[in-house]
């Protein structure tokens, strides 16, 4: 069993190259739009992206959440040999699952960009065809990085695949630095497929480490790769209907103001920027914990591991909402208000996120509820929840896209997200009994008031802006100054919000503060 050292070296290491690759994505996104704007082609670009992804993303989401209850399955059963063949005959299966989607993406390609981009646009909708059809390559890159995520998740590395954005991030940064003026649109397309490529090269090192050798096996009788698959079917379903929500959204924002689809992507990759750093790292370390305590029966363990894991997300996600609120603006100038990106696409662009980030507690929980749900082999009520989540969000879409634009579709996501959770929340009490919600509210009120005082400090952004804004005139030197105001002010935020929690009894908190003190003394 992992010890808490192990557990807290491999979510530390999972956060900083998260927070790298993130870094690097801010950096891709900001580039993209000073290259294109909130135009034609970046919503093609947006709009082929998403049609790729869902596929892809059906593969890949339904692979990696059940490749290590499968892999645990069988290793418990046959012993430590069966990992390698296991994982061989699930790269061989998906492959040829993802060659199949391949082609049937690119024949249906039209039909696909029509849940995406309006026929009555002519423009817009044949850029679209074009662009998803130059892109399907990606869905097989995106399934073998799943299934090697899977691996290295249950082999306890982490690193590598909290680093995996890294590579992607840098092939989109090369190519926007110097080769946007030759090959446009349709070669960020292509270097958006190389990216997911590179994915794969960079993944295969560790792999290699934790005891994986390529072989050719193909047994489509394995009983444990087909009780893995037959387990992927729901989470492939509820990963279809929740993408409903990104077809809705994304379709009616096509209907609404050109740039529309940009700006609503641009905001939203903001607020999933947490979600990537530190939500990913917990779900990350926690999914093989909870499924070898629930596969042993263990539920107190599996439990512990679980409360564990939700008072961590609210500690992140509280002040994170809060502190995106207050700074939306600042952070939305400094990533994208440059080059073709206008004053009015900025303005949008902050309002939106403003909108999202009221799911960004709930979006974070659910993940932690879904795997465990998937710990205890049970991927239908995510599936049911989910299937709720859309209803609700599509009702809520058709009622005030039309009156509130992109921030009403942003809005829409956040109250259905809230339900949806809080419905997960109920059944999965009814499924294992109490959850420990007594300690939820006491870390989720405790939390609440560090983040309000830590709101308090944000606020000091914007007197401190006005200040050093006087005496600087170039575009240059504001952007610069904007950040280290940002940079600073978040610090000292972040250093409040601590101390609050400290000051509030929190148990984590002082438990670092304790280990930080014993280091200090060991080093005397």
């Amino acid at each position: 069993m992992e010890t808490t050292k192990k557990l807290a070296k491999s979510t530390l290491a999972i956060i900083v190259f998260s927070l790298i690759g993130k870094l690097f994505g801010l950096v891709r996104e900001s580039l993209i739009a000073a290259k294109f704007g909130a135009t034609i082609q970046s919503d093609a670009f947006v709009a082929s992206q998403n049609a790729t992804a869902i596929i892809s993303a059906l593969i890949t989401t339904a692979i990696a959440t059940t490749f290590i209850p499968g892999l645990q399955k069988a290793e418990s059963e046959l012993g430590s040999n069966q990992k390698l063949h296991f994982t061989n005959n699930m790269l061989s299966i998906v492959s040829i699952i993802s060659i199949i989607a391949i082609f049937l993406g690119i024949i249906f390609a039209p039909s696909l960009s029509l849940l995406f981009a309006p026929k009555s646009n002519p423009e817009l909708y044949n850029l679209v065809v074009e662009l998803v059809e130059l892109g399907m390559p990606v869905i097989i890159f995106s399934a073998i990085v799943g299934v090697f995520t899977g691996f290295l998740q249950f082999s306890g590395k982490f690193a590598a695949v909290g680093a995996i954005a890294i590579p992607l991030n840098l092939i989109y940064i090369i190519y926007l630095s110097f080769f946007t003026s030759r090959g446009g649109i349709h070669g960020l397309t292509i270097a958006s497929v190389i990216g997911v490529f590179a994915q794969v090269l960079f993944l295969l090192p560790d792999s290699f480490k934790s005891g994986y050798r390529p072989q050719l096996v193909l047994d489509f009788k394995d009983k444990y790769v087909l009780s893995s698959l037959l387990l992927a079917g729901p989470v492939f379903i509820s990963t279809a209907v929740n993408d409903v929500n990104i077809i809705v959204n994304k379709s009616l924002a096509m209907r609404m103001a050109e740039g529309s689809t940009f700006i609503l992507n641009n905001a939203n990759k903001l607020n999933t920027m947490i979600l990537g750093i530190f939500i990913t790292a917990i779900t990350a370390i926690v999914f093989p914990t909870m499924t070898r305590a629930f596969s042993s029966d263990n539920m107190i363990q599996g439990k512990r591991v679980m409360n564990a894991s939700v008072k961590s997300v609210l500690f992140l996600t509280v002040p994170a909402t809060i502190g995106m609120i207050i700074l939306a603006r600042p952070i939305v100038d400094i990533v994208f208000f440059h080059g073709k990106y206008t004053l009015q696409n900025a303005i949008d662009t902050t309002a939106t996120l403003r909108c999202y980030t009221l799911a960004l507690i709930s979006i974070s929980v659910s993940n932690v509820l879904n795997r465990v749900y998937y710990s205890l082999s049970d991927t239908k009520t995510p599936f049911y929840v989910g299937l709720v989540n859309v209803l609700i969000n599509v009702g809520l879409n058709l009622l005030v896209a039309h009156r509130f634009g992109t921030r009403g579709l942003a809005a829409s996501v956040s109250i259905a997200t809230t339900i949806a959770v809080l419905i997960s929340f109920v059944l999965l009490r009814r499924k294992i009994g109490n959850l420990g919600t007594k300690s939820y509210i006491k870390a989720l009120i405790k939390t609440l008031i560090a983040s309000l005082a830590m709101g308090a400090v944000a606020l000091t952004y914007f007197p401190l802006e006005s200040l050093l804004l006087a005496y600087v005139t170039s575009n240059t030197s504001i952007k610069l100054v904007k950040l280290l105001v940002l940079l600073f002010v978040v610090s000292i935020a972040v250093l409040v919000y601590a101390i609050c929690l400290y000051l509030l009894g929190v148990r984590e908190i002082r438990d670092i503060v304790a280990i930080v003190k014993r280091k200090l003394k060991k080093n005397k």
